[in-house]
């Protein structure tokens, strides 16, 4: 197991020893013992929460070391954080759902299923510092199935679980499960031939730019075939559907092109960096990448799937980057004292 789970466990024992008394001075070795971790795990443990500066030593041996510790005050909100979290039903199923199905992809050989007996051996079966319950993984299970994600061989309960297409599909998106059923669900009901209230332009475009909003298409320079008008004997048009969010910015090359928007703008041709906006595809990326730092903080993945769900219904502008940084993640990061670690994300968020 990652020293992440044997902390989180630390914490919550630390936390009940603690009780009302903020300055209490804790025995590192009995925390150890009542989390039921290893004597010997007990330094790297907390030389792991000190670096996290959750802990603090309350005597300093000749060595550097001391059995003797104390909760900061950060490690204290951390701690009520971690028992909030594994007490709420909520939390805790989301923990399944999005880690039961990576746990089985991990644990089976191709095209194969993976035993769901070995889970309580894994680090999955931890949540923020408790044991999940085979109630809990069997409605994880029965939920995972109704979804598509999964089959489960059931005997009479499930002993075994095979992934599906979409259950290997959304491993490898590396997104949260809610952002990964939400996005197919977009995905299907955009696969459709019918547009409402939407510009469709085509025809000839060479490196030209093609500006369009409203009931129209109006032609910025270069030699751009304008259909704003009904011409029945114009060629079938050549449309790519797709989910454009007002806003957006698509991208064509020379050649025969099309655009479908709702409400947004498309700028075409082979020159197509004239927009002033941010690729919404860009953000969403970013977004992406920014998880596997705040993922492994409670409520990161919830974070980052209320900003890419911004992400995919607002343009894409430095100010709302702006915005995401300064108040959504920037507070969420200086919480856990991980915002120094974000300075290359950072560059790529606000450039």
């Amino acid at each position: 197991m990652t020293i992440e789970v044997y902390a989180d466990r630390f914490m919550q024992k630390a936390l009940d020893a603690m009780g009302d008394d903020p300055e209490q001075i804790l025995h590192a070795g009995r925390i150890v013992a009542s989390a039921g971790l290893d004597a010997a795990d007990e330094q790297v443990v907390v030389s792991h929460l000190v670096v996290c500066r959750w802990v603090e030593r309350a005597v300093n041996q000749a060595n550097g070391r001391s059995p003797l510790i104390r909760l900061t005050r950060t490690g204290a909100s951390k701690a009520r954080e971690l028992r909030a979290n594994s007490e709420s039903r909520t939390e805790r199923e989301a923990h399944l759902n999005n880690r039961l199905p990576r746990w089985a992809y991990n644990n089976s050989p191709s095209g194969g299923s993976a035993d769901l007996q070995m889970f309580a051996a894994a680090e999955e079966w931890w949540f923020c510092g408790t044991e999940v319950t085979w109630d809990e993984v069997d409605a994880a299970v029965a939920y995972l199935e109704a979804r598509g994600l999964l089959v489960a061989d059931r005997a009479p309960r499930p002993q075994r679980i095979t992934l599906t297409a979409d259950g290997i599909d959304f491993v490898h998106s590396r997104q949260t499960l809610w952002f990964f059923l939400t996005t197919r669900r977009q995905q299907s009901a955009s696969n459709g031939t019918t547009i409402v209230g939407s510009n469709v332009v085509y025809g000839p475009v060479h490196d030209s730019s093609l500006a369009a909003g409203g009931s129209n298409a109006q032609t910025v320079r270069g030699n751009v075939t304008d259909h704003s008008q009904h011409h029945p004997q114009a060629p079938q048009p050549n449309i790519s559907v797709g989910d454009i969010g007002a806003g957006s910015a698509v991208s064509f090359g020379s050649g025969h092109a099309s655009a479908a928007s709702r409400g947004g703008s498309a700028i075409a041709g082979s020159h197509n960096q004239q927009s002033s906006g941010l690729e919404h595809a860009d953000l969403i990326m970013i977004l992406d990448r920014l998880r596997q730092d705040l993922g492994k903080y409670p409520g990161g993945d919830a974070l980052i799937d209320e900003l890419q769900a911004q992400a995919a219904s607002e343009e894409d502008t430095p100010e709302l980057r702006s915005s995401m940084w300064k108040f959504r993640i920037e507070p969420f990061a200086t919480r856990f004292g991980i915002v120094g670690s974000l300075a290359s994300i950072l560059s790529l968020l606000l450039g």
